[in-house]
């Protein structure tokens, strides 16, 4: 006797999943997890209460299924640029630029990675945290590489600066997402950019420039 196969998901219902992810990083984002209830998705995802249901358990595998879907894209970003045949300097610009245009442009996604997430002791301590973790190779990469080319000074400890790095992203990226750094303009995140950067290479350069 065979067994049945199991069944794919289908084109609609991957569309509908995708919708309630939507939906939920914006009510997320607006009303935090704690204070969200699954009609509040279900009503901005313009789906049935039950639908919601069909394809995830709770908010809370909602949230985990924002991280792990949206985690991974980031960190495929990041070894991307870990791989590119360019300078450290060009490298590291690719960095500031994704985080400040993610937040720029995604901006309930990034509200809800800093609130709900990577500063929520409560998220990391019920998944894996190599799952977090995995977004410090690329960059320890880059700057390993960075020194050896002589291009970061000879002394510096990739692994250190590598969370020196990342704690300064997710610091201004707070700062963007609590309102303590207000931004209203384009032109404004470009000047961030560019502070950022050379506040990063001033204290990485093997020489400044």
């Amino acid at each position: 006797m065979s067994s049945r196969p199991v069944a794919r998901p289908t084109r609609r219902g991957a569309a509908t999943r995708e919708r309630i992810i939507e939906a939920a990083t914006e009510v997320f984002a607006r009303r935090g997890v704690h204070g969200t209830r699954v009609a509040d998705i279900a009503e901005r995802a313009g789906v049935a209460y039950g639908l919601v249901y069909h394809h995830f358990r709770n908010k809370e595998e909602i949230l985990s299924a924002i991280f792990a879907e949206r985690w991974a894209q980031y960190v495929a970003y990041l070894e991307e640029v870990a791989g590119m045949p360019l300078s450290f300097r060009e490298r590291m610009a690719r960095l500031v630029h994704f985080w400040v245009e993610t937040y720029r442009v995604e901006t309930d996604l990034m509200t809800v990675m800093i609130n709900e997430i990577t500063r929520s002791y409560e998220f990391l301590e019920s998944h894996d945290i190599t799952a977090v973790l995995v977004a410090f190779d690329p960059i320890e990469r880059i700057i390993a590489e960075g020194r050896e080319s002589g291009q970061v000074r000879a002394t510096v400890d990739a692994r250190l600066a590598t969370y020196a790095v990342l704690g300064v992203a997710e610091m201004v990226l707070t700062g963007y997402v609590i309102g303590s750094l207000p931004r209203s303009d384009q032109g404004a995140y470009a000047r961030d950019e560019a502070q950022l950067l050379a506040l990063l290479l001033d204290g990485l350069s093997a020489s400044p420039s």
